[in-house]
Formats: C-alpha cells, sequence, structure tokens
C-alpha cells in the first residue's frame, strides 16, 4: 500500500503543523504520490540524482499558484517538510536516504536548491512494474 499523509505526519512528529493542512496535503497526495512521479523519483534516485528532481517544479508550480500560501516554500522548514514527504512516500518502494545533492540546474527549481538522492535497500512493501505490450 502506498505512504499516506498519516503516515507522514506520525514518522515526522516534528511536522505536526501540517496536520490538516490542505496545501501540504495537496503536494503529498496530488504530487508526489502520483504513479508517474513516483516513478520518476525511483528512475532519478537509480540515475544518482535527487529524487525530487522528478517533480520539482510541479511542486514549485502549485506553490506558486496560490495567492496567499501557508505551507511556504520560501521557509526552510518547509522545504525540508517536502523533503521528508518524498522519503515518506519512497520508503514502500525499499528506497532509503543516501545522501544529499543540488538540484539540477536543468530543472530550473526557483526555491528548493537540493534534495535527498535515495537508494535501494529492500524490504520493498510496493514495486514499480514496467512491461513492453503490443496493443
Amino acid at each position: 500500500m502506498k505512504a499516506t499523509f498519516g503516515d507522514f505526519i506520525a514518522q515526522n512528529p516534528n511536522c505536526k503543523k501540517y496536520d490538516g493542512n490542505p496545501e501540504a496535503i495537496h503536494i503529498f497526495n496530488n504530487i508526489l504520490s502520483k504513479d508517474e512521479n513516483i516513478i520518476a523519483m525511483v528512475d532519478a534516485s537509480d540515475a544518482q540524482k535527487p529524487a525530487l528532481s522528478a517533480c520539482v517544479k510541479e511542486v514549485e508550480a502549485y506553490f506558486k499558484s496560490i495567492s496567499n500560501p501557508v505551507f511556504d516554500l520560501t521557509d526552510d522548514f518547509t522545504k525540508q517538510a517536502v523533503g521528508r514527504m518524498v522519503k515518506t512516500v519512497l520508503d514502500p518502494f525499499g528506497y532509503q536516504p543516501h545522501k544529499q545533492k543540488d538540484i539540477p540546474k536543468a530543472c530550473s527549481a526557483e526555491f528548493i536548491t537540493s534534495a535527498t538522492v535515495y537508494s535501494y535497500v529492500g524490504n520493498a512493501t510496493m514495486r514499480v512494474i514496467r512491461k513492453i505490450e503490443e496493443c
């Protein structure tokens, strides 16, 4: 089963202030937990790139679309919370934090400048399956 926003709060008690925050919930549920973004974050990590680099533009675009954001990506703690969300999302797939790296310049990230590269360590309860099929 995919991780939930409740799992994120339970694993990160210092992020309890985001419990019930609709912006934080949207980023977790509608951006970071989308299948295509999970797959892209796994691929980025396997390529030794920060996982978040796969969807940082989408996260930042959402933040910029809000006129008066409560979940503020100009705040360091909030940026770290996004990183903790990625950790929670990737955990069921057997990925754990490996090292911190700068977000590649090609991502054109404005607020989040570095993120974690993850390594597959096993103990997965979910997996990504890719297959080629004839139509």
